[in-house]
């Protein structure tokens, strides 16, 4: 092993220490108390459970795929205005608080809701809002990914098929696609994870009918305290789970061709195309933001800022307000450092090995994460530190996937320019590797903590009383019959989506993607 690639290992080690601990290790525990158990997959009821969380996650991929990718060629392909702040709205889904989502779509298509008002259908006993709810976080993340894609493809390629005759679309079917595929098929296998893994959505609009697995687990964890059965379907989960990680990284691998130069305009079936797609993803990702704001200010007699005026005279707001910036700082805190030495450690080794760890906590559920804490470390139950690891471990990949390609991407020639200048290793990395890193490293502790400060899995789970946060109490006024505890939870959840976007608008550099 060279001196280059051993001590990109040394820096790394503290974040496989860390995940070995707060990890592999919970994991390991929840498969040995899971695999005595294995007869509660022999329940019918479990096994549609299963049955009904894929289907949810197939349905979300397959509509995502069908507006979002199309609509990615799009903007690859023709010069729109406005498309950049176009692609840089989708991130705000991301950063949205879970519950802020819920109150958006109940807003609109709950049982009160105004479009239900309006059209007299009543969605709320469907798995209709489940599919939206999913959609909504999932339809910017295919754009931007399928946009990333295209984006690569050679354009004389498709211009070649243009010349020839070929309309838009068939030159995207035909030329673009194929060559994009690997991307895109990423991205959907992407979209297709976070449906399955998705705990706060079904959870406040499955209802019992449509609860997930994700769901069952924290019922048979936090409320029945059956740990063996809970740790069985975690066992069963990981098994589509790990499937679903090996595709991604599998097909995450391609790439093709050099970033496009100038665009045409878009025109006619186009340009009608870019408007119909466009709208619709607009629609399905803005509505509930927009619906979730102006609930929290319209009661059932118009205008009104009681429900602010009762959030704000409540006694338990500032401590909520509290709670929330402090886990989410100490997250932070916590994830650039381990972030920030593992993905200079993954950089400097060269190794694919450091690459798939830093995704695993990606791709394993805050509730999966939370029962492991607590059968792999029952002395630190209800402790501050177990709910801090959990945050630190949810951002630290962001983190890791933000730095990790920009590192990448800085030309060595830059380096070796400042070191032959006279410049010693540490004041080239300081002077060149720094600067040009650091917006990345910027933009992954925006995501990191605009989704630490909404997050709703691991803390219903593993939190006390004294540490509730603005999404816990959110969910706790969600539970409250009455006009009034419904408007006063929208106006706390538009203060959360505030409060993420922004902590994520000050921190973020414009240029962090996590990939």
């Amino acid at each position: 092993m060279t001196s280059t690639k051993l001590q990109g290992w040394l820096l790394a080690l503290p974040g496989l220490i860390f995940v070995a601990l707060c990890l592999v290790l919970p994991l390991a525990r929840t498969l040995r108390e899971g695999g005595v158990t294995l007869d509660v997959w022999r329940d019918p009821y479990f096994q549609g459970r299963l049955a009904w969380t894929l289907t949810q996650a197939g349905v979300t991929a397959g509509v995502a795929a069908l507006i979002g990718v199309p609509l990615a060629f799009l903007l690859s392909r023709f010069e729109v205005r406005g498309k950049a702040l176009f692609l840089r709205l989708l991130l705000l889904p991301f950063v949205t608080p879970t519950l802020v989502a819920v109150l958006g779509l109940s807003a609109l298509l709950g049982p009160q809701g105004w479009v239900t008002r309006l059209t007299g259908v009543d969605l709320s006993d469907t798995p209709t809002l489940l599919v939206l709810g999913n959609l909504f976080f999932n339809v910017p993340v295919l754009v931007r990914l399928s946009y990333a894609g295209f984006a690569r493809v050679p354009g004389n390629v498709v211009g070649a098929a243009r010349s020839l005759g070929a309309p838009w679309w068939r030159a995207a079917l035909g030329v673009a696609l194929p060559l994009a595929l690997p991307g895109v098929l990423a991205g959907v296998v992407l979209v297709f994870l976070y449906s399955a893994l998705s705990f706060g959505l079904p959870l406040a609009l499955g209802g019992e009918r449509f609860a997930t697995l994700e769901v069952e687990i924290y019922t048979l964890t936090a409320l029945q305290l059956r740990l063996s059965e809970a740790s069985a379907l975690i066992v069963g989960q990981l098994g589509f789970t790990l499937l679903a990680t090996w595709a991604y990284v599998a097909l995450s691998r391609g790439g093709v061709g050099v970033p496009l130069g100038g665009l045409p305009r878009a025109r006619g079936g186009a340009r009608a195309a870019l408007l119909l797609l466009g709208g619709v993803v607009a629609l399905v990702c803005f509505a509930p933001l927009v619906a979730v704001a102006l609930r929290g200010v319209l009661g059932t007699s118009g205008f009104t800022l009681a429900y602010w005026q009762g959030v704000l005279a409540d006694e338990s707001t500032p401590l909520l307000v509290w709670n929330t910036l402090r886990f989410g700082l100490m997250a932070l805190a916590g994830a650039t450092l381990l972030g920030g030495l593992y993905a200079l450690g993954a950089w400097r080794a060269g190794s694919r090995a450091l690459d798939l760890v830093s995704l695993l906590p990606l791709m394993v559920s805050p509730v999966s994460l939370a029962v492991g804490y607590l059968l792999a470390y029952p002395v630190l139950a209800a402790t501050l530190p177990m709910l801090i690891a959990a945050y630190t471990l949810l951002a630290w990949p962001l983190v890791v996937r933000s730095l990790l390609p920009a590192l990448r991407a800085i030309p060595p020639r830059l380096f070796e320019a400042a070191r032959s200048l006279g410049a010693s290793r540490g004041a080239a990395f300081r002077s060149v590797t720094v600067p040009l890193a650091f917006p990345a490293m910027r933009g992954g502790g925006a995501l990191a903590l605009a989704t630490v400060l909404g997050e709703f899995g691991a803390t219903l789970v593993l939190t006390r009383p004294e540490w509730a946060t603005l999404s816990t109490g959110l969910y706790e006024r969600l539970g409250r019959p009455g006009e009034r505890n419904l408007g006063e939870a929208c106006a706390l959840a538009t203060a959360l989506l505030i409060l993420a976007t922004l902590a994520f608008t000050l921190l973020d550099g414009g240029e962090g993607e996590v990939t």
